[in-house]
């Protein structure tokens, strides 16, 4: 009687472990739960808010409003906890020796020690004022921005107590977007790390607005470059997105524009780190008509499902992390 119980339990604990074993290694074991809930529309506006206020006067970048949003972000990088990347928080360059530019650089450590990081971005720079008329940039890129310091603050939660993230987290807020990806460019070029210690490069450019919907739903995102991640990436984002109830309705394509999809591929800062070798993704709600006006302004940004987005965002950078370590 004792042996055919123990071969019972002996018979379950085969069977557990040969189905973890199964378990595809795209989902994460990171305990995201926790941490994703502290990621919210409130928190999200308020960034918004601050880099459209008329101190920042549109974020031109070598103006002093650069400067002044370069500081929101600095002091927002040093309140969440972030390391410098390499001792330096800002990396300065002089683009055609006129223009002085600064991306912003912090890191989230790996829990246990890792050279491997993966970028997440969004560049902070717009328009500024032209004859006049301020270009307030909201979803372009306020809310690409905001993201970034909301996963970045999710991130160092987690580091905080323990439980991730498997590899190092860089967040960047890169300059001179609007002078053909200056800063990226020059941040690929001048990396203090091998290129193949960077597993990927998540950016996020124009993420607030649902005024261009890929079909029916305002609650919608755009996702390029999942095939410089693999074949599995399209198959695992797409379940993060159903398996947690997000249900965004998602685009791997520009609207199923062939054409589109390689020109947005290639106007971005994750096209620097694509022409190194380094998988990019681009996640996107799309151009619509407040892009480059003044009318881009944070009433145009829906929180809730910007809220959802960064969400999925966040728990897609935990499942890379994951696949990687």
């Amino acid at each position: 009687m004792l042996q055919i119980r123990y071969r019972k339990i002996v018979g379950a604990i085969v069977v557990l472990w040969v189905a973890s074993c199964a378990l595809p290694r795209t989902m994460s074991a990171q305990p995201a739960s926790g941490f994703r809930e502290a990621i919210t529309a409130s928190d999200l506006r308020l960034a918004v808010e601050k880099l459209t206020d008329g101190d920042l006067g549109g974020r031109a970048s070598g103006t002093r409003y650069a400067v002044a949003a370069q500081q929101y972000i600095i002091d927002e990088f040093r309140a969440i906890g972030l390391k410098p990347f390499h001792w330096n928080t800002i990396q300065s360059f002089c683009h055609q020796d006129t223009i002085v530019m600064r991306n912003i650089m912090g890191v989230v450590p790996a829990k246990n020690r890792s050279d491997k990081y993966i970028v997440v971005s969004a560049h902070y720079d717009h328009l500024g004022s032209i004859n006049g008329k301020t270009y307030p940039g909201a979803d372009d890129n306020a809310s690409g921005v905001a993201a970034l310091l909301s996963i970045a603050r999710a991130c160092q939660n987690m580091h905080d107590k323990g439980e991730g993230p498997d590899v190092n987290i860089l967040f960047v807020a890169f300059d001179g977007k609007e002078f053909s990806m200056a800063g990226s460019k020059y941040f690929v070029r001048h990396l203090p790390v091998r290129s193949t210690q960077i597993v990927c490069n998540l950016n996020m450019d124009i993420l607030g607005s649902t005024l261009v919907p890929v079909g029916m739903r305002p609650d919608y995102m755009i996702i390029l470059g999942t095939s410089s991640l693999g074949d599995w990436a399209q198959g695992a984002i797409g379940g993060i997105n159903r398996r947690h109830r997000y249900n965004l309705d998602l685009d791997y394509t520009f609207y199923g524009s062939r054409d589109f999809t390689r020109m947005m591929g290639e106007l971005g800062d994750h096209y620097s780190f694509a022409g190194k070798g380094i998988p990019a993704l681009l996640f996107t709600s799309g151009f619509h008509q407040h892009t480059y006006k003044p009318t881009d302004r944070p009433d145009i940004i829906n929180f809730d499902v910007l809220e959802t987005r960064t969400r999925l965002i966040f728990e897609i950078i935990l499942s890379i992390c994951s696949r990687t370590a």
